[in-house]
């Protein structure tokens, strides 16, 4: 009878052990992140996607175009005291192809877009006096920044900017167009054909620019080297107030666009003898902006991983 005893005490401690230990793994084991970690409602300001951020120590809503071609978060420079923020030192910017501006810089401590955040946002105090006048006032702009740190969905068809961390990427639809991507400086630069009115085809690198407000911008050396401003018809002229000078931009339209397997027809392209955003190591024939995204239901950049997702 006391074997038996024994037996059972025995058997009772080691089934014991054994919910412990389970009980130990399962509360080790790491949680499966699902879902996006934010879901921010944007609006239109002309072809410009804009969102609301707040900052550490202020309750006002601020609002930020989201540029994929944005190197550099920028904020305008009359809220730096209202934001308490302290200027940091100098630094170079470019204004434009030809003239470099040297303006103060300073940290956000957190920058909050819907329920997530970033820490320590590295700022540009710039003046931004055209983005200010009209019936919404913009206070700043942001791309690499957010695009570092997650995956992001533009969804044009429910007006979105969702964010999706790394460790819990967003499912994709089936035949949803992957096109890998590479980097000129900070810029993802993606393959593209073009089909010119005469019915040759030439195929380049071209910046992904979400806020870019054209179809296609060719960087002037391209426009030479391929006679582009003798074989594309001028449909309009556009002159743009630079900071020191008129720039002025001849508009057309090409017969189509070829992204991976998706062909766009009739995208409207832009060229200009002082644009050129070309890169020293390998050709870039422009840029790539909304007018061509907004044809897609959504476009999903995975920065990290270097690829791009194309929603019908």
């Amino acid at each position: 009878m006391r074997i038996h005893v024994l037996f059972i005490l025995l058997f009772c401690h080691l089934s014991l052990l054994t919910v412990a230990q389970f009980k130990k793994r399962k509360a080790a084991e790491p949680v499966m992140e699902q879902g996006p970690a934010a879901v921010i409602p944007f609006q239109l300001y002309g072809h410009q996607v804009v969102i609301p951020v707040t900052t550490s120590g202020n309750s006002d809503t601020l609002h930020f175009i989201f540029d994929s071609g944005t190197e550099v978060t920028v904020l305008h420079y009359g809220l730096a005291q209202k934001l308490q923020v302290q200027n940091k030192q100098l630094s170079g910017v470019s204004a434009n192809n030809d003239l470099m501006l040297a303006v103060n810089t300073a940290v956000l401590n957190v920058l909050y877009l819907g329920k997530t955040r970033l820490p320590f946002v590295k700022v540009f105090l710039e003046n931004i006096p055209e983005f200010r006048k009209g019936p919404l006032v913009i206070d700043g702009f942001i791309g690499i920044d957010l695009l570092k740190e997650f995956i992001v969905k533009i969804d044009y068809t429910k007006q979105q900017l969702v964010l999706y961390k790394h460790s819990a990427p967003p499912e994709l639809p089936a035949g949803t167009e992957q096109i890998p991507f590479r980097i000129n400086f900070n810029t993802p630069v993606i393959p593209a054909t073009i089909q010119l009115p005469g019915g040759a085809s030439l195929t380049s690198n071209y910046h992904l620019v979400s806020g870019g407000d054209y179809g296609v911008l060719f960087n002037w050396p391209y426009v030479e080297k391929n006679k582009l401003n003798e074989q594309l018809v001028t449909e309009s002229t556009d002159q743009v107030q630079e900071l020191i000078k008129i720039d002025v931009y001849t508009n057309s339209t090409i017969p189509s666009l070829t992204l991976g397997t998706r062909q766009l027809s009739k995208i409207p392209v832009s060229y200009c003898e002082d644009v050129n955003d070309d890169s020293p190591l390998i050709e870039i024939a422009g840029a790539i902006g909304y007018e061509v995204w907004k044809q897609f239901s959504a476009v999903t950049i995975n920065y990290r991983q270097k690829l791009l997702y194309l929603q019908r």
